[in-house]
């Protein structure tokens, strides 16, 4: 990866063109130069360290270039950390020079692209870059120098709420069609005719005469009739005199 970047840099190989070291060189000298390209918390040259610096260093120069950032607005400082879980690596710390509110509003996503090139030029960036931080350094390109009223955070939180659901109101109810005219029945009249006259009542069958041998017999019902009631009188009260008087045949004129 140091000869990569190296050849992106426009360096050309040392080794080629630097005098040959002695065979035998001095202990102390080859235990300094072990010490400097081994200590994980140093950035000495041609180290490990200082590799990774140069190529975060390059990413950022590109991003801000390609984004039309002026590069004065954002630094980066370099961190050598050493993690318990993860092992030894490099922490960014991206500074904020100059107050831009489009700057500050993207600094998210120029953050992630930031870390997209890194990691396309070198795959095992994950493993030794632990993380990206901002720090806002801008001096006095800042207007807003003092807190708001606590009453705008309710608002902003407000107007970030979904809208509520508005009850959808209920259909009018149509309008009853307007019956259609029934057409009057067809009348038919009927021939009148004059009422037949009325058939003479049948007269009355003449008494006949009453012979001696029927008043004898109606003589004897009368009799008969008269027993019973007086017998039905003294059923129904018994103490009350019965009056009442015989019958008689009727006088025949």
């Amino acid at each position: 990866m140091r000869q990569a970047i190296n050849r992106l840099l426009g360096r050309k190989a040392t080794e080629s063109t630097k005098a040959p070291e002695p065979a035998v060189a001095p202990p102390v000298a080859r235990s300094e130069r072990a010490d400097g390209r081994d200590n994980p918390h140093t950035i000495e040259d041609n180290s490990d360290n200082a590799t990774r610096r140069q190529l975060v260093q390059m990413m950022l120069r590109d991003g801000l270039r390609k984004h039309g950032i002026p590069p004065g607005w954002v630094e980066c400082r370099i961190l050598v950390v050493n993690s318990r879980s993860r092992g030894q690596g490099l922490y960014l710390n991206l500074v904020m020079r100059h107050w831009d509110m489009l700057l500050l509003t993207y600094a998210h996503a120029f953050q992630q692209q930031l870390l997209s090139a890194i990691t396309e030029f070198e795959p095992q960036a994950s493993v030794w870059l632990h993380g990206i931080s901002w720090e806002l350094d801008v001096g006095d390109t800042c207007p807003y120098l003092d807190m708001p009223d606590p009453s705008i955070w309710v608002d902003i939180l407000a107007s970030d709420l979904p809208a509520p659901r508005a009850t959808p109101a209920p259909a009018p109810a149509p309008a009853p069609a307007a019956a259609k005219p029934v057409p009057p029945p067809e009348f038919t009249p009927v021939p009148v005719t004059a009422p037949a006259s009325p058939a003479a009542a049948p007269a009355p069958a003449p008494i006949a005469a009453v012979s001696e041998e029927d008043a004898d017999v109606l003589a004897d019902l009368e009799r008969m009739f008269a027993i019973r009631d007086a017998n039905i009188r003294q059923q129904g009260a018994p103490d009350t005199p019965v009056d009442f008087q015989n019958t008689e045949p009727s006088q025949r004129s």
